[in-house]
């Protein structure tokens, strides 16, 4: 919450219970990220708002669609996923990847979000900008593997905003440390949805004669 954001919150408070409260105005969360010594704004993660049609970075693939709105007065950003092929489904199931994310800046002054999908994944990633490329990584976690013994991975997702713009899109998973090995598992780019573009086609049903 910025310095306007602040200040337009306590004011809503004192005037809480009286007609004058309810019209208050409510700045976006806009500008410096100014309670924490934080290099992160509210606009570093702005490039990926809007309605996207995702493809494979190397084939052109269709991959699927993503939404990404502001939420909760600009403080929040919510994703919408919708996979349109099977690449992460699970073994007999009839459905296809569906995924939610909320992002905003934590206290700590980090850009940080939270991942949950119907394949039951729950993932809590945090980080900022590094180079021009937002990168958040997950917590560790420990996994068994099928001979029992257990390896300890994260997950690393990457969104570097391209001149054309697009947005090249694409994940690791890393074992052991910090230090340890990455292997990358999906690698795409956004495209923003034109309707009648490429790959988003809408079809019209011929009037009834």
């Amino acid at each position: 919450m910025n310095k306007n954001c602040l200040m337009a919150f306590v004011a809503a408070l004192a005037l809480t219970g009286t007609a004058e409260a309810a019209e208050e105005p409510f700045d976006a969360c806009t500008g410096a990220f100014t309670f924490v010594e934080s290099d992160a704004t509210f606009e570093d993660f702005d490039f990926w708002l809007g309605e996207w049609q995702v493809v494979a970075t190397e084939t052109g693939e269709l991959r699927g669609y993503d939404k990404i709105r502001m939420i909760h007065d600009g403080c929040v950003m919510k994703q919408e996923w919708h996979q349109m092929d099977d690449l992460f489904s699970l073994n007999a199931s009839p459905n296809r990847l569906r995924g939610t994310s909320l992002t905003g800046i934590d206290a700590k002054g980090r850009w940080r979000q939270l991942w949950t999908d119907n394949t039951g994944t729950n993932m809590i990633l945090t980080g900022g900008i590094e180079d021009g490329v937002m990168v958040l990584r997950s917590e560790w976690i420990t996994v068994p593997r099928p001979n029992g013994s257990t390896v300890d991975v994260r997950n690393l997702w990457y969104w570097h905003p391209q001149p054309d713009g697009t947005i090249h899109n694409w994940g690791e998973q890393q074992r052991d440390s910090e230090t340890g090995p990455k292997q990358k598992y999906f690698d795409i780019t956004y495209r923003r949805a034109i309707k009648g573009g490429p790959a988003f086609n809408l079809r019209v049903p011929p009037a009834a004669e």
